[in-house]
């Protein structure tokens, strides 16, 4: 007789099949909520972080609004001591970083009427042919063309005219520009020395060898004769040399001149006819109407990994009775000029912030 074969029960094999099924069930279970979890764990960690970062974004520029207070109450205490604005005084000092907790605020100020202001070439609706003058004479002691001034006062002016050619600005200045083609000029103040680049005739070099002379201040600002340069102070005068003017800063190194009149009696500029010494007696002054601050906010990690923001800001310092006609007309007329430059020692100041720019990197200073 044939043998039998066993039979295994079908219940036996339904069983194991079914606790294969569950196991395998429990185990993808245990994956996805691994994996869903691991999903969350990490979005966490990158919305922690974000808010981290929001947070330290947030404290750097609490640190650059106190920065832009301390450099005011600086500005503001100078102003109590004296009536003019020379190297010897306390802004002009080295400022050693202010600490506020983990983070460090540093604060550099340069007084802007130390240089020569591009928006005084057109103020209270005309052209200042004594700025214009100035500036050319800049432009040639930098071995550059002195039409680049032409072309600055046209970017600004209110017409559609080359000053004294009477050719079209569009044509003229579309012609080899940097703005590109058929782009009409803004017919507007300056707000940064950076936009001279869209100027015809000035490029990176050219740019580069005016930037630390010149300012974009938004309202007329006189030149300071005790913090100008050397180079300024030449152009200042037709005929002036290097030699003279260097003269002329040794003898404020040892004493800041406390009025125009003092400079104008010194015997190296008795040459100096008076025509001359009236054209120029707006255009300079012996304290500053504007400052630039650089504040430098820092959170004081480990060097590579420190977070910094920058901020440049122009803080102006006017007589308080002048600051409704600045605001309103961004700049002063020449005899306005000369009138604060005799009476402002007798008023007190109103010092404020005017503009503030952000930066992500430090920018030229």
């Amino acid at each position: 007789m044939p043998s039998k074969l066993p039979v295994k029960p079908v219940v036996a094999m339904n069983a194991d099949s079914q606790r294969g099924v569950a196991l395998l069930t429990v185990l993808l279970l245990v994956v996805s909520i691994t994996v869903v979890a691991g999903a969350m764990l990490a979005s966490q960690k990158i919305a922690i972080r974000r808010s981290g970062l929001l947070f330290d974004q947030n404290q750097l520029l609490q640190d650059i609004d106190t920065g832009q207070q301390l450099a005011v109450t600086l500005i503001r205490a100078d102003a109590k001591l004296n009536d003019s604005d020379s190297e010897q005084d306390i802004w002009a000092q080295p400022i050693p970083p202010y600490t506020l907790g983990g983070h460090s605020i540093g604060i550099e100020l340069r007084d802007e009427a130390s240089r020569f202001n591009i928006n005084n070439l057109y103020h209270n609706g005309a052209v200042d042919t004594a700025a214009l003058a100035v500036f050319q004479r800049l432009l040639t002691q930098l071995n550059l063309e002195p039409d680049i001034a032409i072309a600055v006062l046209d970017y600004q002016d209110t017409d559609s005219e080359v000053y004294q050619d009477g050719g079209d600005e569009t044509v003229v200045y579309n012609q080899e520009s940097n703005r590109g083609a058929d782009r009409t000029l803004p017919n507007q103040a300056l707000i940064s020395v950076d936009q001279l680049a869209e100027i015809k005739g000035v490029n990176a070099e050219v740019l580069a060898a005016l930037r630390p002379y010149i300012t974009a201040v938004p309202y007329y600002l006189p030149i300071n004769m005790n913090t100008a340069s050397p180079v300024l102070l030449t152009a200042l005068v037709e005929g002036a040399t290097s030699q003279q003017m260097q003269s002329i800063v040794q003898l404020r190194e040892k004493q800041a001149f406390s009025s125009v009149d003092d400079v104008w009696q010194l015997p190296i500029l008795s040459s100096v006819k008076e025509e001359q010494r009236k054209a120029l007696t707006s255009l300079l002054a012996v304290d500053s109407q504007a400052f630039m601050a650089l504040i430098t906010a820092s959170d004081n990690a480990a060097i590579g990994q420190a977070r910094q923001r920058f901020a440049t800001i122009i803080i102006s310092k006017t007589a308080a009775d002048e600051i409704e006609n600045s605001s309103n007309n961004s700049d002063k007329n020449s005899n306005d000029a000369k009138n604060a430059q005799n009476t402002n020692s007798k008023k007190p100041k109103d010092i404020r912030v005017v503009t503030q720019r952000l930066w992500a990197f430090r920018p030229n200073f």
